[in-house]
C-alpha cells in the first residue's frame, strides 16, 4: 500500500508544470536566466520525488523515479507535452546514487562531442548510464536506473531522428581558436 501511496505522490508531482511555474515566480519567462531556473526546478523535482516520496527501499526508489519521469513527460494537468524529462530523470537518479549524474554528464559528452547533436548526447547518456552504473555501483543499480533511461530514450526518437536526417542544428567545431 505504502508502494501505490508513493508512486502516485511521484505522479502528481511529475505533473507540475515547473517551466510554466517557476517562469512566473521569475517575473517572466523572458528573463534570460529562466530557463535555468525551471531547468533546476526540474531536477528538483525529480530529486525530492525519489529522496523525500520514495523511502529507503530500492523497489520504492525505482517506481517514484520512473513515475516522476513518466509524470513529467505526460504530465496529468497542465498543457505542455512532449517533454523529454533529462532534467527530472537526472535528479531522480542523484537521488538513487549519486554517481549517477557525473556518469551520465560524460556520456552526454562525449555524444555531444562525436556528433555535434545534443540529441546524440542525450541517448547516448541514457544507453550507457545503466551500463556504467552496473559497473561502478553494481548491477542492482543499474537495473534500478534502467525504466528512467528507456522512458527517455522513448521520448528522445524524434530528436534523434531528426539529427541523424541532418535536420537538427549542428554544432560546428572550429579548429584553431
Amino acid at each position: 500500500m505504502r508502494l501505490l501511496v508513493a508512486a502516485i505522490a511521484a505522479i502528481l508531482v511529475g505533473s507540475l508544470p515547473t517551466k510554466r511555474l517557476t517562469g512566473a515566480a521569475v517575473l517572466g519567462a523572458a528573463a534570460p536566466w529562466a530557463s535555468g531556473v525551471a531547468a533546476l526546478a526540474d531536477v528538483l523535482k525529480g530529486f525530492l520525488a525519489v529522496a523525500v516520496i520514495a523511502g529507503p527501499g530500492p523497489w520504492a526508489q525505482t517506481m517514484c523515479a520512473t513515475a516522476v519521469v513518466a509524470a513529467h513527460q505526460w504530465p496529468l494537468f497542465g498543457s505542455e507535452r512532449g517533454l523529454r524529462g533529462t532534467a527530472v530523470a537526472l535528479g531522480a537518479l542523484t537521488a538513487v546514487t549519486p554517481i549517477a549524474a557525473p556518469l551520465w554528464g560524460v556520456f552526454w559528452g562525449l555524444g555531444f562531442v562525436a556528433s555535434g547533436y545534443p540529441a546524440a548526447g542525450f541517448v547516448g547518456g541514457a544507453v550507457m548510464l545503466p551500463v556504467a552504473l552496473g559497473f561502478v555501483a553494481g548491477w542492482p543499480m543499474a537495473l534500478m536506473a534502467l525504466p528512467v533511461c528507456a522512458l527517455l530514450c522513448e521520448r528522445l526518437r524524434q530528436p534523434l531522428r531528426e539529427a541523424l536526417a541532418g535536420r537538427a542544428a549542428k554544432h560546428h567545431w572550429r579548429g584553431g581558436a
